[in-house]
């Protein structure tokens, strides 16, 4: 609890150990997964990289998490109690507490990357995504219900995804799925292969929480024309708003009216803009084309998407006059870049001190609104 309000982080993250798939792979598989390397320096899966940081990474200067943001002093010293307990669940507890986090929900690091690719084996991608959700599952179980886990699920293969979906869920516990928006296999996310998952994830009341990453082997919109500084920048918007187009104007969300879908770690400045644009372009039935749902794009979303923003971001504030304060939640990053420089005060300090947000929308956006998107009896 931070200034009286309590709050739930939708979206806070784990720094897998080294060892975790030596530990949960099926032993026949392990020798296909290497992320043990000298501080991870050589993150491979069936020999390839897994992420384009692994071709920058200054190994001297890695501890055992081999990210590019780990290189960085001021990321060492921020986070120097947790970085010493290899942030495990206590160290993850403990920053809450410094924060005011009450309960957080769990998305990967090395997960961002280690099954994104188009030709990786079926099998192998089931049993990393297996391995995973057990190895957090076991991380959120000591957390006296403070800590919620996001489940990897096999992509390459929709009926072994809905397999994984239904484990992780009830056998785990686990209550959303992590989804790239990135096309994968050649599918993007309005594909009708995808129609099982999105099924089972609405009859089973699991989220769909689409979440970019910056350093991936699959194509990222407009990569090709930005810098390294831009990298970051433009390919988390870029990609949700190819997200939302997809989910909300290709039908996706009309034809599953009970799916609930979040955009993460991209901002919400973006969605204002984009629904405005969707609809024009709806209501004058795309400039020739003919009108792909029932409603306008902004019904759907409205009805059935969430966003996250940080606690400071500015057009916070527009989100709400445009969409609404009902569903908008706050995420802390924690603890990757976005995080430093802000943890522990600014974390969420910066939203339950805005006055410019009332203060039932700045408890919506802390506490109801991530508790309902979630499902969570907390």
């Amino acid at each position: 609890m931070r200034d009286g309000f309590k709050i739930i982080d939708a979206d806070r993250h784990v720094l897998e150990p080294s060892d975790l798939f030596v530990k949960y792979l099926p032993e026949k598989l392990r020798s296909r997964v290497d992320i043990q390397g000298p501080n991870q320096s050589y993150r491979r899966v069936d020999g390839e990289l897994i992420s384009d940081a692994d071709r920058m990474r200054d190994v001297s200067k890695q501890e055992d998490f081999g990210f590019t943001f780990g290189a960085s002093k001021r990321w060492r010293e921020t986070f120097a109690d947790a970085l010493a307990a290899k942030f495990d669940t206590a160290s993850n507890l403990r920053d809450m507490d410094k924060e005011g986090v009450d309960v957080g929900v769990l998305f990967p690091t090395v997960g961002l990357y280690i099954m994104w690719r188009d030709n990786l084996d079926p099998e192998l991608s089931a049993a990393i995504c297996r391995a995973y959700n057990t190895w957090l599952a076991d991380y959120c179980r000591d957390s006296n219900k403070r800590l919620y886990g996001v489940a990897l699920i096999p992509l390459q293969d929709p009926k072994r995804a809905v397999e994984e979906l239904k484990y992780a869920r009830e056998k785990l516990g686990l209550v959303g799925i992590f989804w790239r928006p990135n096309k994968l296999c050649g599918r993007t996310m309005s594909s009708p292969d995808y129609d099982p998952i999105y099924q089972t994830a609405a009859d089973l009341g699991v989220t769909v929480c689409v979440h970019e990453g910056a350093r991936t082997v699959l194509a990222q919109a407009g990569s090709d024309r930005y810098s390294e500084f831009g990298r970051h920048v433009a390919c988390h918007p870029l990609e949700q708003m190819l997200a939302c187009l997809n989910l909300c104007a290709d039908g996706v969300l009309e034809k599953f009216p009970k799916l609930k879908v979040a955009h993460l770690e991209s901002g919400c400045g973006w969605v204002p803009f984009w629904l405005e644009r969707m609809d024009e372009h709806w209501e004058h039935e795309g400039h020739g084309q003919a009108k792909t749902t029932k409603e306008k794009p902004s019904f759907y979303f409205k009805r059935q998407c969430w966003a996250s923003a940080e606690a400071g971001e500015e057009l916070a504030p527009v989100f709400i006059e445009h969409v609404g304060e009902d569903f908008l939640m706050v995420a802390t990053d924690y603890p990757h870049s976005d995080c430093i420089g802000k943890f522990p005060d600014h974390t969420v300090g910066d939203l339950t001190t805005n006055d410019h947000i009332s203060k039932d929308a700045r408890r919506k956006i802390l506490w109801d609104n991530p508790k309902r998107f979630y499902g969570l009896e907390v």
